[in-house]
């Protein structure tokens, strides 16, 4: 079983009204960055689902869900949000390396747990 979970405009909710972290990847089937980079997507979430259950990972077609894409203004691909009890507090635009991921996710994990 996949740690990204697929998200649509009909199963959102779950993702964004979520008491924990949310990690949504943005993207496109035609988009070769996107394709590309996905497994270094997929690697990310499950590293961090096998150790924090706080933390949950998606993605979202944007061909499929318009209406997402452009609530999130969501412009290039792929595009990652990440979201802390249903409020946006990060983007990361474009393809990163896990290396880099990773420690953009562990500054947010720090900074998210100073404020609570």
């Amino acid at each position: 079983m996949s740690a990204v979970i697929t998200y649509n405009e009909d199963n959102y909710s779950d993702f964004e009204w979520f008491e924990g972290l949310a990690v949504i990847r943005f993207y496109a089937d035609w988009c070769k960055p996107c394709v590309q980079n996905f497994p270094v997507f997929e690697a990310l979430a499950t590293q961090y689902t096998r150790h924090d259950p706080e933390i949950k990972f998606g993605k979202i077609n944007v061909d499929q869900s318009p209406i997402l894409t452009l609530r999130y203004n969501v412009y290039g691909l792929p595009s990652t949000l990440i979201f802390k009890n249903g409020q946006i507090i990060h983007r990361i635009a474009g393809v990163k390396s896990l290396t880099e991921m990773k420690s953009i996710l562990f500054q947010v994990l720090n900074e998210s747990s100073d404020s609570d």
